[in-house]
């Protein structure tokens, strides 16, 4: 059986690494005593992976972690018993059964959205900096010593009511982290924000779709 946890990383948990993260859901595990499949080999762990890496420093309201289980069990169950071993700044929001035939969630996944919180800036030369990156046919960034045009892997830049709404490219064949595209508008415009990520989204059927519901049965 396998379960899909939706869950939030607030606060000082934005500072746990991708590594770390891993380690405290095996530690929750353990002291929940859910029924979690472990993996074979010289190192043996928990079978829980998640569906995008998140960077260090940024919080999320929309993460996704996927188990795989020995045995069947109610979602809200699940749910109950991981909310009350995950540390301070990880927060489980919902459980669910993932569909028979589902993909790897980290497979699937082909878009994330964030929502930049600003904290100071001239709201008019933050919007005139918005409008010249969707303006242009191609915007380049040097990534690991090379130029990369990330103008298509941003499907969505918009700022309003103090906050700037970013949907990325989160797909295989390319993918953008909010602070490079952060870093490209504070050379138009002088501001200080947060970032959180809002959303992780997949392709099903002709539409984008929400990545937990698309792949989750209702409980």
């Amino acid at each position: 059986m396998r379960i899909a946890l939706l869950f939030e990383k607030k606060g000082a948990a934005k500072y746990i690494s991708h590594l770390d993260l891993q380690r405290a859901f095996s530690r929750a595990v353990r002291r929940s005593g859910l029924p979690v499949k472990m993996s074979q080999g010289f190192n043996p762990h928990y079978a829980v992976s998640f569906a995008s890496a998140l960077a260090t420093g940024i919080e999320s309201e929309y993460e996704i972690a996927e188990f795989e289980t020995k045995t069947d069990m109610p979602a809200p169950e699940f749910l109950r018993k991981i909310s009350g071993a995950l540390p301070p700044g990880l927060y489980a929001k919902d459980a669910a059964r993932l569909i028979d035939g589902a993909p790897k969630l980290a497979a699937a996944v082909r878009e994330a959205q964030y929502a930049v919180k600003i904290k100071k800036a001239d709201a008019d030369e933050l919007k005139s900096a918005v409008c010249d990156i969707m303006n242009k046919d191609s915007l380049m960034v040097v990534r690991n010593g090379q130029e990369t045009d990330i103008r298509k892997m941003i499907k969505e830049l918009t700022f309003g009511g103090g906050i700037i709404t970013m949907r990325l490219s989160a797909a295989p064949e390319g993918t953008l982290r909010p602070d490079t595209l952060v870093g490209e508008l504070k050379k138009r415009a002088d501001f200080t924000c947060g970032i959180t990520r809002t959303g992780l989204y997949t392709y099903a059927h002709g539409e984008t779709r929400d990545l937990f519901g698309a792949f989750t049965q209702e409980t």
